[in-house]
Formats: structure tokens, C-alpha cells, sequence
């Protein structure tokens, strides 16, 4: 048995697999304690296995878990107060944050509105930073050395000062990590484990150990904000699976598209956890089932996530993102997260129109037909009053859903401003909402260098399959495919998600220089640091119970050309560059990555090509879980009708529509639009000139017929 799971901002999903059978679950997310919404989902998954959930979790030999705690801590301002230490003279460097602090995290229309730019309120006040005299130069070596008394001085002034854990982050320290360890020395023998009064120490250099003071730092900051928070938590949630019978290990979800222990995982690893897991399922599905450029859409309660599968592989990373309102230094997949799910709050603006988005009633109080006390109306509002959602069978049923209230946000907060009535308010809340979507989804696709119809869109989340042919018919995408467990689909693919670490660390090699007309010889230096991150993984995964021979390695390279700016990562075809046929294998993968992307014009070999950044990736490959094939159901699509119910169409009106059991369709069954199809926790909205065509892999797919 295994139980993956994803805690959204509304729901928490839970996908457990065990010799073949695979079951599902939802819940509310508890967001004053994760582990009672997980333990909730548990307990509907141990039913669908017809036992308890003590048993359930005691035959479990691995949970994976996708969360968001630290997104939630951040957006909160929970975490405690700390202190930085750094470089004599480089103080400031945080907080000028060079000159961009105030736009990064922003979108564009808010970038351009300079007058109001603000940087963001410092995780460290300038007050809390110190500096001490110290100097590495770019080759390791010590030019000033630091003098331990100092340190314990202004280390003692800190903790006067209120702080309460500490970040050390000086110069060229991941070169050489004598000065950041010497000041971790003397705050443990200051403030040893045996005292209530230990701090937790953060060094730069085992964060990151490329190169930008900058970077680097609030990089190391960030994950000290939430290393006791997350850690807490997810050590509350362990000891909680203990009481339980629990005894397996528990995996983290990363963002860089892998997982790894408890132990093996920094906060920031966390972040956006849940959509790189939807989106690697995407990648498998894609891949198995040959669709050649997928666009995935996961639309949960309270965002919408986008990615893009091209040729079964995900390909595109962030190596420097932005979290909340930082950048960092990690590698992270590309993802693009808008504030629209069915949670999302309308309102009407006198100059604007109608507003969805991005504040969310999350789960609690949650929409205002949830009966919980909200207040708002929200995109769900909107489909219960159109007819779209059953209130009578929202969740399974469930969670009943009060029309009537939902009624009474939307003409309080929408229609009576508008001027409109009820109805006409919330057709306009959702086609606010589509083109929300459609635009967002655009705007990543095309801005990676591909139209949009060309693709297919994968709809999956609780909301995903109920607004997949509007923004499907904003983009003049024709088909949509729902894949199997969409509701829960972000956390069945963490089933299939390998374990994996990235090692990187900033080393300028010039492999061309053209000055000279010389060739990069020092292939020992390149081996020796590759060596070093071998090693690493090799301890690594030895901590979590895997051999050296199960590790799989993938080499990748920043390069630069001359002196430009920016670097091109590439995935190396060979794993050592230890001769000058590899170094040559490796200049022409660059060259062709660097035409693909810029064009052959764009090519200037002549101008020397620089490496910047080695990046190590380690895995051990995991089989993910396979979809049960479909059989023709054995009345048909007929059986599957439920009845009908008035049903409100854009160029329609309302209508007496078809209703659909989506649990019932096999193997064949066509349904044609408008219908809609009600599943336990999804349901799929078939526009007019839409048919749902249900294949024997349990792809839901939906095409649009063509124009006459």
C-alpha cells in the first residue's frame, strides 16, 4: 500500500495504490492542523478498502506528500526572528536587493505602476543584520581572516536584540566554507542542544553554492524563515502517522520534479509541491498514451496551475524563481499559477467590471454556499446558481450546497451594482473566470514559442473538467482530455515521481577561448567536482535506504557565449568531460540547444562559450502506477442517465439538460453537449457543439466540432 497525498488551499486530495487497485479521497483542508484534513481523506480511502484506518496505515510502506506549508507561512509572515551575519561593507545588499526587490513577484501591470512600488517588508530588518571582517576572494583563498571574538561579540548582541536563529552568508563561501563554519561553531558552544535557548544556524554555502551575493542570501533566508516552522509541522504530522500505526518513511514532494526524505529536504523544496507532481503525471500520461504537446490545467479551489509537456518531456525549469516577492537559487519547474479556482471572490469594480480573483475564500470559511459562514461570492457560487453544480451532491454528497445563499452574495456584491439580475451576474463571473484561464494559458505557451492550438489541453483538479471547454473555446483549442482521477490527479502523480537530488555549484570554465584560439584542457577540475557531488549522493541516498548502483545521473550544464548575459542550460550527453571528444559532444549540444532557441542567426561560435554552473542530477527511478482499462459499460450511455435539470447555456438561456453519472461511462460512450457529466468529487460541463468521448483508458476526451 501507498498513499499520496496533496494539501491544497481548499481540499486535500489522497490517492492510494496497492497490487493493481487504486482508490481516492478528498477532504477539507484544516489549515489550523494539516493532519486532521489528511486523516479525514485517510479514513474515506480506508473505507474504499473496506478496513480501518489504523490498518490502512499500518500495511502503508510509503506516504507522499505534497504540501504547502511553507507557501502558507510565508504569505502569513509566521516564521520567527532572525538574524543575518554577513560580510563587513556588503550589509545593505539585501535590502537594496538590487534595485528590483520592489517589482520581482509582481505582474506586469503592477510593475508598471511605479508610483505605488514598494518592496516587500523585509524577513530580516536592516537592524537585525550585522557584518564582520572577513574576506574570500573568487578562488577560495582566505585574504582576511575572521577573528573568533568578534564573531561571539555581535553572535551575543543578536540574541540581546531578540534573534532568534541565525543566517551566515559572506563572500565566496561556497568556494570556501571555512568562515561561515567557524561562526556556526561558536553559536553552538554558546548555545549548545542541552539549552532551551539553541538557535537553529543557517550557512549559505550548504544552501546554495552558485555564485550572486544576493541571491544566495535571501535564498538562505527564506529557507531559515520556514525551516522551524515546516519542520515542526511535518514532524507533528510524522509522530501523528505513528499514534496511528504508521511505520513507514515519509517522502516530501520537490518542486524540481523528484521527492526525498524527511531529512533530505530544505522548506524551500516544498514550494508549489503539488502542481509539479500533476504536472509529472501529465508528462507520464502524455508520453504513454502519445500526445505530442499537452498544456496541463489544474484548477483546485483556490488557484489555477499551468504547465507544458512537449514531446513527453517537461522542459522547462527555473533556475533562479521567484517566491512570493524573492528570488532564490534553485531549480524549480516552470509553472505558472493564477488566482482562479472555485473559490476565487467576485466583485464588481465601477471602472473595471466584474473581478475574480486572486483572494480566495479557501476553505473556511470557504464559498457562501458552504453554508460556513462566508459571505462572499465566489466561482462555485456561480455554478451552483446556473445550474452547472448539484447542490444535492456536491463532494459525494457530502457537503450539501445552500443555493440560496449563493444567490444572495452574488446579488449583494455583483448583480445589484451591475444592475443586472442574479443570473445574468453569475454567467459574467464565469466567463470572467474562463478568460482568466484562456488568457494565463496564452500567455505561457505562447511565451515559450508555441501556438496554442497545436496543443491539447489536460483539465484535472476538483474545478479543472467543470470550465475546461470555455477556456478551451477562448484559446480555439478543439480538444480537451480529462484524465483518470482527475480530481486527485496532482497526487496520483506523486506515485510515479522518482527520488531525486540536484547538486549544483557555480565554476567558470572557459571551454573556447577565442582571444587566444585555446581549447579547455583541465578536464581533472571539471572530474573533481563531479566527484564531489557523486559522492553526496551516494550518503544521501544511503540515508534513505538506497544502494549506489540504484542511482541514475543526468549532467547538465549552464553555458555562456562570450559575454553575454544570460546562460543556456543544456542536458549533457555525456556524464564526465574527461577527453576532447566529450568536450566536443558537449559544444555541439549547446550550439544546436542555442539554435533551437534563438535561431541559427542568433550563432556566434566564434565569440568563445564559457561553462558557469555544474548541475548534478541524482535519481533513483521508481514505475509509476498505470491506469485500469475501461470496459464498454453494459447498458450503454443510457444507463449511465440520471435525469435532467434546468441548466444555464451562454446563447440558451436556461435548460432542461441531460445529467450524466461519470462514474458510470465505459468504453465507447459518447455523450454529446450541452450535458453534464456528475462524478464523486468532479464534474464535467459538456458545452453545445462539445462531445465527451470516454476511451478504454479512462480518458475523458472532449472535442469541439468543427465550424461549418
Amino acid at each position: 500500500m501507498e498513499i499520496n497525498v496533496d494539501i491544497g488551499g481548499t481540499f486535500t486530495d489522497c490517492f492510494a495504490t496497492e497490487n493493481g487497485t487504486v482508490a481516492s479521497a478528498k477532504a477539507l483542508t484544516t489549515h489550523h492542523d494539516l493532519s486532521q484534513g489528511f486523516m479525514t481523506a485517510v479514513g474515506d480511502l480506508a473505507q474504499a478498502f473496506d478496513t480501518s484506518a489504523e490498518d490502512l496505515l499500518g500495511r502503508t510502506s510509503a506516504i507522499r506528500y505534497a504540501t504547502t506549508l511553507g507557501t502558507n507561512a510565508l504569505i502569513e509572515r509566521t516564521g520567527p526572528r532572525l538574524g543575518l551575519i554577513t560580510t563587513m561593507g556588503f550589509e545593505d545588499v539585501v535590502p537594496v536587493s538590487r534595485c528590483r526587490g520592489y517589482g520581482e513577484g509582481l505582474s506586469i501591470q503592477e510593475n508598471r505602476n511605479l508610483a505605488k512600488a514598494q518592496r516587500p517588508e523585509p524577513l530580516i530588518p536592516r537592524d537585525m543584520i550585522v557584518g564582520l571582517r572577513e574576506r574570500v576572494d573568487s578562488a577560495g583563498n582566505v585574504v582576511m581572516p575572521l577573528d573568533e571574538d568578534e564573531v561571539r561579540d555581535r553572535v551575543l548582541d543578536l540574541v540581546d536584540r531578540g534573534v532568534r536563529g541565525f543566517v551566515v552568508s559572506f563572500l565566496w563561501a561556497f568556494k570556501n566554507p571555512e568562515h561561515e563554519l567557524l561562526v556556526r561553531r561558536v553559536i553552538e558552544e554558546e548555545f549548545p542542544g542541552a539549552y532551551l535557548g539553541r538557535f537553529p544556524v543557517i550557512l549559505s554555502h550548504e544552501v546554495s553554492k552558485r555564485s550572486g551575493e544576493y541571491v544566495r542570501t535571501s535564498t538562505s533566508i527564506l529557507d531559515a524563515y520556514l525551516h522551524r516552522f515546516t519542520g515542526d509541522k511535518m514532524s507533528e504530522l510524522r509522530d501523528e502517522l505513528r499514534g496511528h500505526g504508521y511505520t513507514g518513511s515519509l517522502l516530501l514532494v520537490h518542486n524540481s520534479g523528484g521527492m526525498g526524505g524527511l531529512a533530505r529536504t530544505t522548506p524551500l523544496k516544498t514550494i508549489h509541491a503539488g502542481p509539479v507532481a500533476g504536472l509529472y503525471g501529465s508528462r507520464h500520461m502524455a508520453d504513454a498514451f502519445g500526445y505530442d504537446k499537452v498544456v496541463t490545467t489544474d484548477m483546485g479551489g483556490t488557484s489555477f496551475d499551468i504547465g507544458v509537456v512537449v514531446k513527453g518531456s517537461v522542459r522547462f525549469y527555473e533556475f533562479n524563481p521567484v517566491i512570493d516577492r524573492w528570488l532564490v537559487q534553485m531549480p524549480m519547474m516552470d509553472l505558472k499559477t493564477v488566482g482562479a479556482g472555485g473559490g476565487s471572490i467576485a466583485s464588481h469594480d465601477p471602472y473595471k467590471g466584474v473581478q475574480v480573483g486572486p483572494r480566495s475564500a479557501g476553505s473556511t470559511p470557504g464559498p457562501a454556499c458552504y453554508a460556513q459562514g462566508g459571505t462572499e461570492p465566489t466561482t462555485t457560487d456561480a455554478n451552483v446558481v446556473l445550474g452547472y453544480l448539484n447542490p444535492d451532491h456536491y463532494h459525494g454528497g457530502e457537503l450539501a450546497l445552500d443555493v440560496r445563499r449563493a444567490e444572495r452574495a452574488i446579488e449583494r456584491r455583483v448583480a445589484r451594482p451591475m444592475g443586472v439580475d442574479v443570473v445574468t451576474a453569475a454567467a459574467a463571473i464565469r466567463q470572467v473566470v474562463d478568460n482568466n484561464m484562456g488568457d494565463a494559458i496564452f500567455k505561457e505557451v505562447v511565451l515559450k514559442g508555441y501556438d496554442p492550438r497545436s496543443f491539447t489541453i489536460f483539465s484535472f483538479g476538483g474545478g479543472g473538467p467543470l470550465h475546461a471547454c470555455g477556456y478551451a473555446d477562448v484559446l480555439q483549442i478543439p480538444r480537451v482530455v480529462v484524465p483518470p482521477h482527475s480530481p486527485v490527479f496532482s497526487a496520483s502523480g506523486a506515485a510515479g515521481l522518482d527520488l531525486l537530488h540536484i547538486y549544483e555549484q557555480s565554476e567558470h570554465f572557459t571551454l573556447y577561448n577565442p582571444l587566444f584560439g585555446t581549447v579547455f584542457e583541465d578536464f581533472p577540475a571539471i572530474d573533481a567536482v563531479l566527484d564531489d557531488f557523486a559522492r553526496q549522493a551516494e550518503a544521501d541516498f544511503a540515508d534513505e535506504g538506497h544502494d549506489a548502483t540504484e542511482i541514475v545521473y543526468q549532467l547538465e550544464l549552464d553555458l555562456r557565449s562570450g559575454g553575454q548575459l544570460y546562460v543556456t542550460t543544456i542536458k549533457s550527453p555525456v556524464l564526465r568531460i574527461r577527453d576532447k571528444a566529450d568536450l566536443a559532444a558537449v559544444l555541439q549540444a549547446y550550439f544546436k540547444e542555442y539554435a533551437d532557441r534563438f535561431g541559427d542567426f542568433a550563432l556566434t561560435s566564434e565569440v568563445g562559450v564559457s561553462i558557469e554552473t555544474l548541475r548534478l542530477r541524482a535519481s533513483v527511478p521508481r514505475a509509476h502506477w498505470e491506469p485500469q482499462d475501461v470496459p464498454p459499460s453494459a447498458g450503454g450511455v443510457e444507463a449511465a442517465l440520471k435525469g435532467s435539470r434546468q441548466v444555464w447555456w451562454r446563447g440558451l438561456g436556461f435548460t432542461d439538460s441531460p445529467i450524466y453519472d461519470y462514474d458510470l461511462l465505459g468504453d465507447g460512450d459518447a455523450v454529446q453537449g450541452p450535458a453534464v457529466l456528475e462524478g464523486r468529487d468532479t464534474t464535467v460541463v459538456v458545452e453545445p457543439r462539445w462531445t465527451a468521448t470516454m476511451n478504454q483508458h479512462g480518458f475523458l476526451v472532449l472535442d469541439k466540432e468543427k465550424s461549418a
